[in-house]
């Protein structure tokens, strides 16, 4: 039976190298060290030698977990994946994810509670988004449900109406309707609901003025590079590409046929 001779710190903190007869036999955390009484004279024979190592196993993949969960709120299925990321047994991972539970480190329902107020302060996700979201990280559907009840229909008006300007500023240089398309499909992925959207989008053209010269501004723009970009051609053929790639950006044809009246004659 082997005996501890030697004990000493490493450079890591709160762990020990462990020597057994004069030997380097393994390194372990500060509390396996007490736990074992790994001290100088100890008595070790192979079966707790084994059981030693594999305490020490358990004890490293709980410590990963819980630095990471520390460090902020995480679902029980983060801790999981980032186990598994380090190639922890399903065993192993599922003791120390326990372990944290019962010292309430990690709470799925006090994560997602959490998570849903502060996508609700920052304004910026749909209940569509933050549903997916919460789903992707493991948390139950009747918690989801019960936490987007606040989530409702005057609220996601009250936030869509803060982020609608903003993106209309953004694509300002684009045509009214392709102004439309990109701030509707914008808020879509952000996972506001299309019906919201819709009405979002009427009642900010309800209180706000066409900018008209902002809109001649953008045609101009767009019909000048549109017809440089075609004027190699000539006749139809010039005529109905530059038509189309104006009506791809959704800008008036009636226009588009004044301006080719007035600037090309072939």
């Amino acid at each position: 039976m082997a005996e501890v001779t030697r004990v000493t710190q490493t450079k890591k903190n709160q762990r020990y190298n462990i020597y057994l007869d004069d030997k380097f036999a393994f390194a372990v955390a500060e509390k396996i060290l007490i736990q074992f009484n790994l001290f100088k004279g100890t008595k070790v024979d192979d079966e707790l030698k084994a059981t030693i190592i594999e305490a020490e196993y358990n004890q490293k993949a709980y410590q990963k977990a819980l630095t990471y969960a520390a460090n902020s709120l995480h679902s029980k299925q983060q801790v999981r994946t980032k186990l598994q990321q380090a190639d922890f047994p399903v065993s192993v991972i599922e003791q120390a994810i326990e372990r944290l539970e019962q010292l309430d480190i990690i709470d799925d329902q006090q994560f997602a509670n959490e998570y849903v107020q502060s996508q609700i302060r920052r304004g910026k996700l749909g209940p569509r988004a933050i549903k997916f979201n919460l789903k992707k990280y493991g948390i139950d559907q009747f918690i989801i449900e019960d936490l987007l009840v606040e989530y409702d229909e005057t609220l996601q008006r009250e936030k869509l109406s803060e982020l609608i300007d903003p993106l209309f500023q953004k694509y300002r240089r684009e045509s009214a309707f392709m102004a439309d398309q990109k701030v509707t499909q914008k808020l879509y992925q952000n996972g506001f609901d299309q019906r919201q959207i819709k009405q979002a989008l009427q009642d900010y053209h309800a209180e706000t003025p066409v900018d008209e010269e902002q809109a001649q501004e953008n045609f101009v723009r767009m019909m000048e590079k549109t017809a440089q970009k075609y004027q190699h051609l000539t006749g139809w053929d010039y005529q109905s590409k530059v038509k189309a790639g104006m009506y791809r950006r959704g800008f008036d044809l009636r226009k588009v046929d004044q301006w080719l009246k007035e600037h090309r004659s072939d």
